[in-house]
């Protein structure tokens, strides 16, 4: 196995998208097939992430799950649609429980062990450009835990259609800096 090889196996996705075989899917796919090796993908559409309550530190559903992924991994690469102008809603419920990992005290070690780790962030959509300031809690969450923010990465879907091969360009462009 390669270098870069072992450094793609030690990534994980967390894909927040409602559709599986979407362009966010898409750019996912494409990003994967360039790593080399196919990273780990949490695809939250299909995990159940109770929201967070303060006082209840639920580990009935796949959080836990999605957080071992990551610190398993060098690289996080956090990928969702752009919905309104800011993350899906599968995403920001899963960053919403990252408060789990601040308030449970036998959980502050699990958060504090994040540090280190490269955070990327993929967005899909329609607009010309990422939405001004999207990406801002991917990097302060990043920032909170210790992690390394890295950057954003937009591909762009003209009128909704499928991702054209052009626009997969970024999620290559990804695969390439995660790799390098």
């Amino acid at each position: 196995m390669s270098i870069a090889e072992k450094r793609a196996n030690r990534t994980t996705v967390v894909m927040g998208s409602a559709r599986g075989d979407g362009n966010t899917a898409a750019a996912v796919l494409h990003l994967s097939q360039k790593l080399g090796m196919p990273p780990s993908v949490a695809d939250l559409s299909r995990l159940r992430i109770f929201p967070f309550e303060y006082g209840r530190h639920d580990d009935r559903d796949d959080f836990r799950a999605v957080i071992e992924m990551m610190l398993e991994s060098d690289h996080v690469v956090f990928a969702t649609p752009v919905y309104w102008y800011s993350m899906s809603s599968p995403m920001k419920a899963f960053f919403d429980r990252l408060t789990d990992l601040l308030f449970d005290p036998a959980s502050r070690k699990i958060g504090r062990a994040l540090a280190g780790r490269s955070i990327w962030l993929l967005a899909t959509g329609t607009d010309e450009d990422l939405p001004s300031g999207f990406q801002e809690p991917f990097a302060r969450t990043a920032m909170y835990f210790g992690m390394i923010w890295r950057e954003a990465i937009y591909c762009q879907s003209i009128k909704g259609l499928a991702l054209t091969p052009e626009a997969l360009t970024g999620a290559e462009r990804l695969a390439k800096l995660i790799v390098a």
